[in-house]
């Protein structure tokens, strides 16, 4: 049976999951350097944003999380945590279906997967993600003039 091991890593003090949903996300293949993403995701409360920024990503999809189970069926799931929104993802269907030429070229590779209620974010990467907490809406008028 094939083995997945998930590696949780916490995400400003670990923000679960739960309301949580993929608000945007802009992956350009016009960067200085690579492939920048760039993906925010709204909270569960107040009105900020958690950005992540990848400068350079390789491949990345964004699957519902329902159909997330069924790529999983039938293989052994090691580390995943209920609730938790941010992985590192070893030995996954996604990064094993990518193409040998791929896997050969980009070895340093990492699989990182986000999961909200409703979408699971996956990116392969070499670089690592940076995580920022960004204002979604103006609080007041005056704020609303500055932007």
């Amino acid at each position: 049976m094939m083995t997945t091991r998930y590696i949780p890593f916490d995400v400003f003090q670990n923000i679960t999951c739960t309301g949580m949903e993929l608000y945007d996300l802009r992956h350009s293949y016009v960067g200085d350097d690579g492939k920048p993403l760039t993906a925010y995701f709204s909270l569960p409360i107040g009105d900020d944003l958690l950005k992540i920024h990848f400068n350079d990503a390789d491949v990345v999809r964004v699957l519902d999380e329902l159909l997330l189970s069924t790529e999983e069926y039938g293989i052994e799931l090691v580390g995943m945590k209920p609730y938790h929104f941010a992985y590192r993802v070893e030995n996954s269907r996604f990064f094993l279906s990518q193409s040998e030429f791929y896997r050969d070229q980009y070895r340093e590779a990492l699989h990182y997967r986000f999961i909200t209620g409703g979408a699971c974010l996956d990116v392969l990467t070499k670089s690592v993600p940076d995580f920022a907490l960004v204002r979604c809406f103006a609080r007041d008028d005056s704020e609303a003039d500055e932007v």
